[in-house]
């Protein structure tokens, strides 16, 4: 007999041996302990499933599965879906959806290579140079060159076709080195140049042959061809031909890879009260920009809010040459004391917001020390204010002071500490200023509240015909600071709607627009906030959040950085719908 079989036949009495052992033990067993016994191997099997599971499962991991659909509500219908003429957010988002640009910007606000496989910048912040990927296709399968970046960009800047962002090309221009090189030219530094870089590449054999006065109209402009993450399958139009949905799949050959999501429907709606709807009734996955009461019943029906800031600036912005009693330092500064923004923060927006103070957004500059000094009113110090100024408390309890006549020095006559505040007839302006008006009477200051429809208000922002106005400003870019607070722009077309005038402030302005290390433009930005906070030609009181509801099965989903709404979509090529788990030496 062999040594092998030997030792299987060892083996084979030792496990008789034990199974003859085992019996005889529970043989011997009383019934009470048989049961006993047979509760701890029960016990124990069941313990070592749990441990198994719990090992099993630190091995794994959660990975995408391509696959699946989504379908995003949206208010109102994209009939632009053009780069050079997107200017709806129903227009942007879908654009963003099927273009794409040399860069795009990921999650956290960088910038990454998109149709570019490289750029490099001149030290003196003048040329940028792209190299454009090779083998880059189009959705219609031709090849994208350096041809379609030069025709896209004089399109944009072509005066008659007026782009809405045809500004943003003043001084620069574009030329073809070779195929996959092109050059931009500026004649002076610009802080957000690479924010043009986003733009979407138009297919310049799809475009060519469309006239300047047939470019607004083509209906290339709703079945857009581009070579973003998803490429247009169809469009089903209502019963006056408009889009009212978008059917996309995902584009196979996209610059960043396969996107995980199959197909995607973008549903037009007339009003987000139709859309908060069709969310409760599960018939629309998601949706952005969403209003805080909204948000609460979504995320009580399942769905996931997800929260992030916008450079959106509300504040009350003053016009001295209306009413002087506006252009009084103490007045405002009285003001800026007694507002309790937090307050406002929870009640107008149930607490998405931020209460703010300057003009500089976090996606800029972000500054949360600074706000640490006004998370509350106080009343106390705005009333000292005033009664130092000359101002005493009234009858009516309105705010009065002397007044010298014009002819006599006696003070004969007062006046009393009133204004006029016009915002928009919108719940939210309206809901603001109410709070602003109770809070301001608190110290004796009377506001009197002006709503108008968006068209009056619009021609009375261009005419300067308001004392006060409760507004929003909107900074996508750097450089916007330039066009809201420079004393150039006071004037309409200009956006300078507090009338700001300051000659150190405009050097500032100037000079940051050249400056391209951040760290000397933060530097720059310090001194612009203490210059503010001299003279306080706005008082500013938040920046409302942005509300993103989504299905609680989408995967991957990150929009903390935005400065348009329409960037939530950045990096949905990398979204997934579905998933399974896998052993982590599979997941790679």
């Amino acid at each position: 007999m062999s040594f092998i079989q030997q030792f299987i036949k060892s083996i084979r009495e030792f496990c008789v041996s034990i199974r003859n052992g085992l019996i005889k033990t529970i043989n011997s067993f009383s019934r009470t302990r048989f049961f006993i016994f047979i509760a701890l191997i029960i016990i124990a099997l069941i313990s070592m499933v749990i441990m198994l599971v719990k090992v099993n499962n630190n091995f794994m991991v959660e990975v995408p599965v391509n696959g699946g659909t989504l379908t995003e509500g949206i208010v109102g219908m994209p009939t632009l879906v053009n780069p050079v003429l997107a200017l709806s957010p129903a227009d942007k988002d879908v654009t963003s959806l099927v273009y794409s640009g040399l860069v795009r910007k990921d999650p956290n606000g960088n910038y990454i290579p998109d149709l570019a496989s490289s750029y490099t910048i001149s030290k003196d912040g003048l040329t940028y140079t792209f190299k454009i990927k090779k083998n880059i296709k189009f959705q219609d399968g031709a090849k994208i060159n350096a041809d379609d970046v030069v025709f896209t960009i004089n399109k944009l800047k072509d005066p008659l076709i007026k782009s809405p962002y045809q500004s943003d090309w003043n001084g620069i221009t574009v030329t073809k080195e070779d195929e996959s090189t092109v050059k931009f030219i500026l004649n002076q530094p610009y802080i957000s140049f690479m924010d043009n870089m986003t733009v979407g590449i138009l297919p310049k054999h799809v475009w060519e042959n469309v006239s300047i006065p047939e470019f607004n109209l083509s209906s290339l402009n709703i079945d857009a061809i581009g070579s973003g993450p998803y490429e247009i399958q169809s469009v089903i139009k209502n019963g006056n031909g408009f889009p009212s949905e978008y059917i996309l799949k995902r584009f196979n050959n996209f610059a960043l890879g396969l996107p995980h999501i199959k197909y995607l429907k973008i549903i037009s709606f007339a009003n987000e009260q139709d859309l908060i709807k069709a969310m409760s009734s599960h018939s629309v996955d998601q949706a952005g920009g969403i209003s805080p009461n909204n948000a609460r019943i979504l995320k009580k029906a399942g769905y996931t809010i997800h929260v992030t800031t916008l450079p959106r600036m509300f504040g009350i912005f003053f016009n001295s040459k209306n009413n002087p009693i506006l252009g009084d330092e103490s007045i405002i500064k009285a003001m800026d004391k007694v507002l309790d923004r937090q307050e406002i923060v929870n009640q107008v927006l149930n607490g998405y917001g931020k209460a703010i103070h300057d003009p500089i957004p976090d996606t800029i500059i972000p500054d949360d020390k600074r706000m640490q000094r006004y998370k509350t009113s106080d009343i106390a110090t705005a009333e000292n204010i005033l009664e130092s100024d000359g101002w005493t408390l009234g009858p009516d309890n309105i705010m009065t002071k002397p007044v010298k006549s014009k002819i006599s020095e006696k003070a004969d006559q007062t006046e009393k500490l009133s204004f006029s505040l016009a915002t928009g007839n919108t719940p939210e302006l309206k809901n603001a200023t109410n709070i602003i008006k109770a809070q301001l009477a608190l110290v004796g200051i009377k506001v009197n509240i002006k709503i108008y429809e968006t068209g009056q208000l619009k021609q009375i922002i261009r005419s300067r015909g308001y004392e006060a106005l409760f507004f929003g400003q909107v900074i996508n870019h750097e450089s916007d600071l330039f066009s809201f607070w420079h004393s150039s722009q006071i004037t309409d077309p200009g956006l300078n709607i507090a009338m700001y005038n300051n000659k150190k402030v405009d050097n500032i302005l100037d000079a940051v627009q050249k400056i391209t290390d951040l760290d000397k433009r933060t530097k720059e930005y310090s001194e612009f906030r203490n210059q503010f906070d001299k003279d306080l030609p706005a008082i500013f009181i938040y920046s409302p959040k942005y509300l993103y509801a989504t299905s609680k099965g989408l995967n991957n989903i990150y929009i903390d950085s935005l400065n348009d709404s329409s960037e939530r979509f950045s990096s949905i090529y990398k979204w997934y719908a579905n998933q399974e788990k896998v052993w982590k030496i599979f997941s790679k």
